[in-house]
């Protein structure tokens, strides 16, 4: 094929999936819901809640265990806001200054990105659904030699 060709349907695909984020409802994020345990690529354990998406918004609690020790926790809510939908995180309890718009969505691949470039780090947050029983998170942007850091977090349905 064209190489031409090629990059104009990259194009048209990476188009229509960003206009899709435009027409997402908080419920299209229903297969977060639950309970899921697993670990990160740094090694420490997680487990996480998700709620249903019931009135139009997603509200989840995490917690990090370390050598047996809870050594963090985090609140985040995913809702609709100005007709976009919203990522935002509460560490360790606090509200972050930093929202995250959905940027992209994917519903056959059960795929949500959310972005905010003036954040610090993360500056993407990824949540994918590879099979029913798993749930991929994907933390992005820079690290503090400013190449680009990933953080992945691998989790299996608990409950």
């Amino acid at each position: 094929m064209n190489p031409c060709r090629c990059a104009v349907a990259a194009v048209a695909v990476l188009a229509s999936v960003q206009a899709h984020a435009a027409a997402t409802l908080v419920s299209d994020l229903g297969w977060l819901a639950g309970s899921w345990i697993g670990g990160s690529s740094e090694g420490a354990v997680y487990e996480s809640h998700y709620s249903t998406p019931n009135g139009g918004v997603i509200v989840s609690s995490s917690k990090e265990t370390r050598n047996g020790r809870t050594v963090s926790t985090d609140f985040e809510m995913i809702h609709q806001q100005d007709g976009r939908i919203i990522f935002q995180p509460f560490p360790n309890g606090v509200k972050s200054p930093s929202s995250f718009p959905l940027v992209t969505f994917d519903a056959l691949a059960r795929r949500a990105v959310f972005e905010n470039r003036e954040h610090d780090f993360p500056q993407v947050f990824i949540f994918e659904q590879p099979a029913l029983d798993a749930l991929k998170i994907t933390l992005e942007g820079p690290g503090k030699d400013g190449a680009t850091k990933s953080i992945v977090f691998e989790f299996r349905r608990a409950m």
